[in-house]
Formats: structure tokens, sequence, C-alpha cells
């Protein structure tokens, strides 16, 4: 695939469109927490605001300053996300890290629109900040004191 093609299968239409969703803020107040993370490759930085309700996201707030890909990623949790158990969305997140790492990855039905971003697989320095959403989901679970929800992505470097 030539360079221009590549580009163009990353930055779909389907990929823009997600992104485009998040274009505005959407804070939640009050949230139980708030984390901000940052892709030290892109710098594309997310704020998300959650709030749980025992081991589910019962909502998420978000302001994004990211790239396409970032802003696509942040709309597919956002969509997906509220009313899921931490556990099943970051189970998306470590599929996604694996899809991007080039191996099989299987998504849940309603976390199928991450498929989207295989085109990026060729992309290393675009993962951090498709996963960036995950990244701070994880770090929520952690400090929410979730069990078991501390592991970092395989594949991916921290961002």
């Amino acid at each position: 695939m030539t360079d221009d093609r590549a580009l163009q299968a990353l930055y779909e239409e389907r990929v823009r469109g997600w992104a485009r969703r998040v274009r505005d803020d959407v804070r939640l107040a009050p949230a139980d927490l708030t984390v901000s993370r940052t892709s030290p490759a892109c710098g594309s930085t997310l704020t998300l605001d959650v709030r749980r309700e025992r081991d589910r996201i019962a909502a998420l707030g978000y302001r994004a300053r990211a790239c396409t890909l970032g802003m696509a990623s942040t709309a597919v949790v956002a969509a997906q996300a509220v009313g899921e158990r931490f556990e099943d969305a970051l189970a998306a997140g470590r599929a996604l890290a694996a899809l991007l790492a080039g191996e099989d990855a299987r998504f849940e039905e309603r976390w199928r629109a991450l498929d989207m971003f295989v085109a990026a697989r060729g992309f290393p320095s675009r993962h951090g900040s498709i996963l960036l959403p995950f990244h701070a989901l994880t770090e929520a679970a952690a400090r929410l004191s979730l069990p078991s929800m501390s592991a970092e992505y395989p594949h991916t470097t921290r961002s």
C-alpha cells in the first residue's frame, strides 16, 4: 500500500465521523474522579471525568485535545462505556491494543467500532493517541481501587 493510500485508510470517513462527535467538551459535575493523560508521542491530551456505580461506569465526561485518531477513540469510549463494568471496558482496550499490535482481536458487539483502527497497525506512533481513553480509564479504575484494574496495556508504551 502506498503512503498516500495508507494515510487515506487511516483517516477514513468513519474515523473522522467518530472524531467529530467529541469536538465539544462534555464535562461531568460532580464526578467521582477526573483523570488527565497525555500521549508523549504526539501531545494528544484527554481529561476524563468518571462517575461510577459499584464496578460500573455510570457516566463519563471529557475534554479532548487530540488528533483525529485520539478523538475518534475517545468518542467510541464516551458512547459505549457508560453502563459497562470497568472490567469489560478495559477488556475492549486490551483487544484494541492487540489489534494495533497485529494480533487477531475480537470485540464485543458494542465495541465493534474499534475495528476502524486496523489501518493504524502500520503507524505505531499513533497507538498511544488511539489508546489514550483506555489508559485514562485504567488509571481511573486503579485510583477508584477497583480490584485487578491497574495493569497497563501490552504492546504499547505508557502514554
